[in-house]
């Protein structure tokens, strides 16, 4: 299993992080997460405003799906006026960290 855990930076407040001609953001829409996870699962999301992402929790059937994801998540928030910190949960941690969320555990 290959866990990915992405938070969004709010960069409302700091229009300076934001790339030219783009708008600052709190995080990404929601239509274009679903479209980027394609052949993930979405574990958890937390949201910063109604359809903006702030933190999303992703599984990945590959390490090659994940890495994929991980590029290109970075992009597109850059291009929405938003910064992505993707976080890869190593392999031997995961199941562990997904089971702790279950029970209420952080998953950040």
């Amino acid at each position: 299993m290959n866990l990915v855990i992405v938070n969004f930076e709010d960069l409302t407040k700091d229009p300076a992080g934001v790339r030219a001609n783009a708008t600052p953001s709190p995080g990404l829409p929601d239509d274009w997460i679903d479209a980027l996870v394609g052949a993930g699962s979405v574990f958890s999301r937390g949201y910063a405003t109604a359809g903006m992402i702030s933190t999303i929790s992703v599984t990945f059937p590959s390490s090659g799906h994940a890495e994929q994801f991980c590029v290109s998540v970075r992009a597109v928030a850059h291009l929405c006026g938003t910064r992505a910190h993707t976080h890869k949960v190593p392999a031997e941690q995961a199941e562990l960290t997904l089971r702790e969320a279950k029970h209420g555990g952080r998953i950040v």
